[in-house]
């Protein structure tokens, strides 16, 4: 099967569509997977209140190399580049179960940042390379949702193997294994985009109209802020101030990935009805619109309602970051602009941390509907992409 794959460059069969699904699935829990053990994973390490930092570190690993992993794609093309990211994850991953001390686990976490880094960027040039158009949107939502769907699966069985030993949930990091045999088997070996003149005849229409590429990218920073910001917050807002359990905000936050991976769905054919510009206007104006509620009111139907708006925002933006960036490259450059929007949203993810150690809850949510609104006041002349 993988000579028939292989033979025909420009096309990819539906197992090669869910190994890329696949794989980027596994980009959205690098920081996650270990959250059910991070209490006793800072017990055994004697981190304290600092045990947090092992969700966030590996995003700060991706933020470093991410730029690094762009200009090797654009150069010798994205399976390699996959290839390797794939196994080192795996490694790196399940070895942060047997680190003997807190700098090697931290460094194993940046490590695997690196890894994730290297995924995240050739997963989006590989579907920028085999799909373009409308279809290349579907295939960034259906990405999207299996990223959503990945946190709301892999979340679950960490919990439940955190409950044998906090080494346990180190082991879903096996993943990249499952991944990397996908990849081998399904996915041909493109080369770099830039070389791969059979397979883009056709220059995207929007490349010089709308707005330049760093306003694209502050876009995908402020709003994969705001979405990890509520992530972050939210569990101690709800444990801390509202005295709700621990359980609840486990299906709390697992509601807000439901309706985001429905919204991520639906993206498409809202682009197809108000364009791209009229989908980010909705997207940040939920992201208003829930933060508002937060800060407002506190009852528990405005709080269902509020994680509603969140996962609304959150899955009808995320497609749409990657897929502006790549219909504004150039052959030579997309696997920069792509590392670049990678780094844009991971370091958002990393500063959310910060965010929630520096301000309050109620200013902190104040501040986040702030920015949703101004960013939707400004997004008719940012997403335009005709």
């Amino acid at each position: 099967m993988s000579k028939q794959i292989s033979s025909d460059p420009r096309k990819l069969s539906t197992p090669g569509i869910a190994a890329i699904l696949l794989m980027s699935s596994l980009t959205v829990m690098v920081g996650t997977a270990v959250t059910p053990a991070v209490s006793e994973l800072g017990r055994v390490y004697g981190l304290g209140n600092h045990a947090s930092w092992l969700i966030t570190t590996p995003a700060l690993g991706v933020v470093v190399t991410t730029v690094l992993f762009g200009r090797v794609i654009d150069k010798k093309g994205p399976y390699w580049v996959a290839f390797i990211g794939l196994l080192c994850y795996g490694a790196f991953g399940v070895a942060g179960a047997y680190m003997p001390g807190v700098a090697a686990l931290l460094i194993d976490r940046i490590l695997l940042g690196a890894a994730t880094a290297a995924i995240m960027n050739a997963s989006v040039t590989f579907i920028s390379i085999f799909f373009q158009g409308e279809k290349q949107l579907r295939i960034l939502a259906l990405q999207s949702m299996a990223m959503e769907c990945g946190g709301v699966i892999y979340l679950s069985v960490s919990g439940m193997l955190a409950d044998v030993s906090w080494r346990c949930p180190f082991y879903i990091y096996g993943l990249g294994f499952l991944a990397f045999l996908g990849l081998a088997l399904f996915i041909p070996k493109v080369p770099a985009a830039a070389k791969s003149d059979g397979m883009q005849t056709e220059e995207p229409a929007g490349r010089a109209k709308g707005v330049p590429i760093p306003l694209i990218l502050l876009i995908a920073f402020l709003g994969m802020l705001m979405f990890f910001t509520a992530m972050v917050a939210l569990p101690l807002y709800l444990q801390d101030q509202l005295g709700y359990s621990p359980s609840f905000t486990g299906y709390y936050l697992a509601s807000i990935d439901v309706v985001s991976v429905l919204a991520a769905g639906c993206s498409p054919n809202i682009v197809k009805r108000v364009k791209e510009k009229g989908c980010l206007t909705i997207a940040f104006c939920s992201y208003g619109i829930a933060f508002l509620l937060y800060f407002l009111l506190s009852g528990s139907l405005f709080l269902w309602v509020a994680a509603c708006f969140v996962g609304i925002g959150f899955g009808l933006s995320t497609p749409l970051y990657n897929n502006l960036i790549v219909n504004k490259s150039t052959p030579s450059n997309k696997g920069l602009n792509i590392s670049f929007c990678t780094m844009a949203m991971f370091g958002g993810q990393f500063l959310s941390a910060l965010l929630v150690s520096v301000l309050s809850a109620e200013r902190l949510f104040l501040v986040a509907s702030v920015i949703g609104f101004v960013i939707m006041a400004s997004i008719l002349p940012v997403a335009k992409n005709t």
